[in-house]
């Protein structure tokens, strides 16, 4: 195991938060190696940051304190794959791209498309409750998990779940990680089932004169016999409704037939067998305020009125999903409050993945937040990871 003293320099530039830096960093080759650096970082009461590649860093608070970055990168190996049984146990460092890779040999592939590059470790995607538009279709990650071995804030190493897909034994405690941000416990190795690849993806895209054309469409397109599996309608320069189906081939045929005519009223649509450039999503600029937002799907088109009269330089919706994905310039934090109190009339929310220093990213807290700090209490008795970065402070 690897752990040296950081100086601010280039080589260690990628551990920053502006001007904040860890005094050490380590890179354990091991879960073991992890457990034991936990536990020493524990006894010293040193604040720990989980590291992947850094993707995601940007959806929490700076951290106050800063003693160890925590980077897991080097614990990437398929520790079990069957493919028989549409299983396989990775170690939480390896990206998500290797990991399909490795799938893709046998045919087989994780439905699984956050808006990241293919370089985002599983763990870290897996702590920041990283999901995309195959949501709809699939379902998010916690769909294909199985298990999970964490290591707790002490040093102390848990495995919940099973190794196949059968298996109902003991509780979901592994769930409670997702979307945690690191803060009761970090994401060592995890077990998913997988699927087989679809014989054929493809999608339609068309471009309509305003949102609620493209939702009114994008509801018919929701309708059987049709079953998109991915469902985006994004306001920019223009407004264009992506929609994309997967399966066996002549059944995708069909279903980008009956897609095409319930777009009769669009501008223009096109259809795309080689559509990953479509669903490519694009990064936002450091000086965005991006919020994602979420509604019942009952009351997605009223959230949308309210979100576009504040004129989001980009909005991405997801029909089917009750969520939304807006851009605005920093400025536009001033209406935050106000948004929010009109979302929660609607039983919805809005958290903030980049804004301005200070700004409340949260909200008002979910009701299970009581639970959540007891559980960290309980697994990170000494407050060690990500402190002061999430909800549970």
């Amino acid at each position: 195991m690897n752990v040296e003293s950081l100086q601010p320099t280039p080589q260690t530039a990628a551990y920053a938060f502006g001007d904040c830096w860890p005094r050490q960093v380590a890179q354990p080759m091991t879960v073991a190696e992890v457990a034991e650096v936990l536990a020493a970082a524990s006894r010293a009461q040193a604040a720990v940051v989980p590291w992947g590649a850094g993707t995601r860093q940007f959806l929490m608070n700076p951290p106050p304190r800063y003693d160890l970055a925590l980077d897991l990168r080097r614990l990437d190996r398929v520790i079990e794959y069957h493919p028989a049984d549409l299983v396989v146990m990775v170690e939480a460092g390896i990206t998500l791209g290797a990991l399909q890779a490795v799938l893709a040999e046998h045919g087989q592939w994780l439905p699984w498309d956050p808006p990241t590059s293919d370089t985002a470790p599983i763990g870290g995607l897996l702590a920041t409750a990283a999901w995309g538009p195959l949501r709809l279709g699939y379902g998010g990650p916690r769909d294909w998990l199985l298990g999970m071995r964490v290591v707790l804030g002490d040093g102390r190493i848990v495995q919940s779940g099973g190794r196949v897909v059968k298996n109902v034994a003991g509780y979901d405690n592994h769930k409670l990680h997702l979307g945690a941000f690191g803060t009761l416990g970090v994401i060592a190795a995890v077990t998913f089932k997988v699927a087989p690849l679809p014989e054929r993806i493809a999608s339609v895209r068309a471009v309509f004169a305003t949102p609620a054309a493209a939702l009114h469409a994008a509801t018919a397109i929701r309708q059987p016999p049709t079953q998109p599996v991915a469902l985006a309608i994004t306001v920019a320069e223009t407004v264009t409704l992506a929609v994309r189906f997967a399966g066996v081939a002549a059944a995708v045929e069909r279903q980008l037939g009956l897609a095409t005519a319930a777009c009769a009223l669009a501008e223009a649509v096109t259809l795309s067998t080689d559509d990953r450039e479509l669903w490519a999503v694009p990064s936002a600029p450091d000086d965005a305020l991006v919020l994602r937002i979420g509604v019942p799907e009952r009351m997605l088109a009223a959230a949308i009125d309210a979100v576009t009269a504040l004129a989001p330089s980009h909005l991405t919706i997801f029909p089917g999903l009750g969520l939304m994905v807006g851009r605005w310039s920093m400025a536009a934090a001033t209406h935050l409050p106000a948004l929010r109190q009109t979302l929660a009339e609607m039983d919805g929310y809005a958290v903030v993945e980049r804004g301005p220093a200070g700004i409340d990213r949260w909200g008002p807290p979910p009701p299970t937040i009581d639970l959540m700090r007891a559980l960290r209490q309980r697994w990170d008795p000494a407050g060690i990871l990500n402190p002061g970065r999430w909800l549970v402070e």
